[in-house]
This record gives structure tokens, C-alpha cells and sequence, in this order.
């Protein structure tokens, strides 16, 4: 009996060990292969440059070593169909390896940023004169990259999307130079107390906000080499962190006229202030069971609602990451740990591409109200929460 019971064990784990060889290499093979991103939907090409800025005021609060605050700055912009160059990379290479790396052995889980293709040109001419800018600021942990679509969908529509990629928060940062700095525990949030977790995340929103307004002052005062951009009328965009990043940027920047939150809860003082320009919350449908923390956002979003002109919505099927480039991507984990949702990625990546650019097309260049509403009625699965 127990020599029938030991054969059949190692039967059953014989097996197991198949399917995990099996699973391991087709996901080798998956992550691996070549993903296009979706082509911008504008009538322009995109162009797109890398470049580091360095805020000599500031002592950078998330690392240890007393350097100034240095930034990785992405920014996406018009310019011609017949601009000719490299396409720029999803990563540089040294930073893709650096992102496939951070996941350790689990990494066959996740795409392989080298295989992502983009719709950029590296370095090419900026069409035009002195585009508008959109000031795009990623979730916690994210590299400004993982919005490749979202921005270069605005590139392609004339806009200077100008993205922050928040140095000792993001999981990575690579610069122009090679050199790379990972998330530090001072840049992360590792509370679980829901008091302590709105102190941590408020700190973090603050150096953030820090951020975009050194890069924007910058920018005004030393424009990038492809030519001026024009930051008299500013949106801020933002995913998480940075929705509420973005938010609070607008609140204290003049020259911000609108402010785009994508699913992302509201830890800072904005939340007591509010917003007295236009706002867009674009939120997940979620409808699991509403804990503590949930009951908090929830009222802190009709808060922003009801004393200014902010307007709520939310995507049906949609999930945290979906507002981001993971939804097209490959990783199979993030919808059974509930970070993707049961909406098709592409389909959502296309809700927010238009909603956002309709949204931030009203504000900026004074598009018809009735062209964003319009944009939402198109999409069955936007509707108010």
C-alpha cells in the first residue's frame, strides 16, 4: 500500500514538475515576443527626447547620500509624417534590463521591456511652434514609460507631453547617462495603518508635486532642445499617486487650467481645498465590498465633486492598471491579483486615450463641452460611480 501510495505521489509531482517547465517556457517565449503599442490616433508622428534636470535648491529627501534632487525627464511632442530616425525604445537598454531584473526569478511572469515597440521617433524635429503642454506624472512604483500610449496619443494631437519620472519612487530610473537609481524606502509607502498610510502618501504627493513645478519652471527658463514649449496654459495628467499628484500640481500652479486624475486616491491637502479649475476623476468600476480606505476615497472624491468644478467618472470592468500600458502588455499575474480587470486592454487603453485628450481638449483649446460628453457616451462602460 504504501509503495502504491509513493508511486502515485511522485506520479502527481512528476507532473506538476511538467506543467511548471511547460508553463515557465511558454512564458519565456511570450514574454519575449515583439509587442506593438497602438498607433496614435492624431495627425501628427511623434517625436520623442530624453533629459535630466537637476534641482540644485533641493537635497533630494528620498535618498541618503545629500545630492541634489535630479529627475529623469521624458517629453513626447508633434512632429512630421515624414521625419525620419530610430524609433525610440519602450526602455533604454540598460534601464529595460535593470525593470526585467527587479522581479528576480518570477521575471518570466512579466514583459520583457525590450520587446515593446513604440510609435516614436527618437530626437526627431518638433513640428510647429510652442505646443501645449501636458505635464504627465505615473503611479507609485511606475515608470513614466508605462504611459507610453496615453502619451503618445497626445503628442499626435499637438500636444508636449512632458513626463516626471519621480526618482526613489519609481521601482527604477535610468538616465541619459546610464546611470540608475532604484526605489529607496523614504520614496515608497510600507504602512498598512489607513491614518499612516494618508501621512506617507500626502509626504510623497508633496516632493512630487516639488518635482513637476522645478520641471515646468525649468523648462520655461531653459527650453528643451527641440524647441519652445508653451507652459502659459498647463494641464497635469496623472495614474495613482500621480493622479493625486496632479491634482495637487494644479492647485498650486497659476498657470494650470485643468487636471486629470486617473484612478487615483486623494491624499493631500487638495482634498480639503479642492480644485477651482476643471478636474477629471476617471476611476475603476469597483464593485467588491467597500472597506475603511474605500469609504475614504469615495468621500473624498464627492468632496472635490461638490466644492468645484471636478466631474467623477468611472470604466465598467476596468481594474488599477488598466490606466496604464500593462493592460496590452504581457502579465499574466496582475489580473488574478485583481490589478488588471475583466476589461479588454486594449479597449480600456482606448476609453482613457480618448477621454483624457477629449477632456484635456476642452480645457485647452476650448473644444465644445458637448464634444467630451459625447466622447463618454460613446463608451457603454464609462458612466458617473
Amino acid at each position: 500500500m504504501l509503495r502504491t501510495i509513493a508511486k502515485g505521489l511522485g506520479i502527481v509531482l512528476c507532473a506538476l514538475l511538467v506543467l511548471v517547465v511547460i508553463g515557465v517556457g511558454a512564458s519565456s517565449v511570450a514574454r519575449a515576443q515583439a509587442r506593438q503599442l497602438a498607433a496614435p490616433t492624431g495627425p501628427s508622428a511623434v517625436g520623442r527626447i530624453e533629459l535630466a534636470l537637476t534641482d540644485l535648491a533641493r537635497v533630494d529627501p528620498f535618498l541618503s547620500d545629500g545630492h541634489a534632487r535630479e529627475l529623469a525627464v521624458w517629453i513626447w511632442y508633434p512632429t512630421g509624417k515624414s521625419s525620419a530616425g530610430a524609433a525610440a525604445p519602450y526602455l533604454p537598454k540598460a534601464w529595460a534590463d535593470a525593470a526585467n531584473s527587479v522581479n528576480g526569478l518570477a521575471a518570466v511572469l512579466f514583459q520583457d521591456n525590450n520587446a515593446v515597440r513604440t510609435n516614436s521617433i527618437a530626437s526627431a524635429p518638433l513640428e510647429g511652434k510652442s505646443p501645449p503642454v501636458v505635464v504627465l506624472m505615473p503611479g507609485l512604483g511606475n515608470s513614466i514609460a508605462e504611459y507610453t500610449e496615453l502619451a503618445e496619443d497626445l503628442a499626435s494631437h499637438g500636444y508636449a507631453v512632458v513626463g516626471i519620472n519621480p526618482t526613489g519612487s519609481s521601482t527604477v530610473v535610468g538616465f541619459p547617462d546610464g546611470h540608475l537609481v532604484y526605489a529607496t524606502p523614504k520614496g515608497s509607502i510600507a504602512e498598512t495603518n489607513i491614518d499612516a498610510w494618508y501621512a506617507t502618501a500626502s509626504r510623497l504627493v508633496g516632493v512630487w508635486v516639488d518635482d513637476a513645478s522645478f520641471v515646468v519652471s525649468a523648462l520655461t527658463k531653459s527650453p528643451p532642445s527641440v524647441g519652445a514649449l508653451d507652459f502659459s496654459r498647463v494641464a497635469y495628467v496623472g495614474h495613482s499617486l500621480g493622479g493625486n499628484a496632479s491634482f495637487e500640481a494644479c492647485a498650486r500652479d497659476s498657470r494650470c487650467i485643468a487636471a486629470v486624475d486617473l484612478d487615483g486616491t486623494i491624499f493631500s491637502q487638495v482634498r480639503r481645498t479642492g480644485l477651482k479649475v476643471p478636474g477629471l476623476i476617471l476611476q475603476a468600476n469597483n464593485k467588491v465590498s467597500c472597506d475603511e480606505f474605500c469609504q475614504r476615497r469615495k468621500d473624498d472624491f464627492k468632496g472635490l465633486t461638490m466644492s468645484g468644478p471636478v466631474r467623477d467618472l468611472a470604466m465598467n470592468g476596468a481594474e488599477h492598471l488598466n490606466f496604464s500600458d500593462n493592460g496590452v502588455l504581457f502579465m499574466p499575474l496582475l489580473r488574478p491579483v485583481g490589478q488588471l480587470g475583466s476589461i479588454d486592454g486594449a479597449r480600456g487603453g482606448l476609453i482613457t486615450r480618448d477621454v483624457v485628450r477629449a477632456f484635456v481638449d476642452q480645457e485647452i483649446r476650448g473644444a465644445p463641452t458637448s464634444t467630451f460628453d459625447a466622447t463618454v457616451e460613446r463608451y457603454a462602460e464609462v458612466h458617473a460611480p
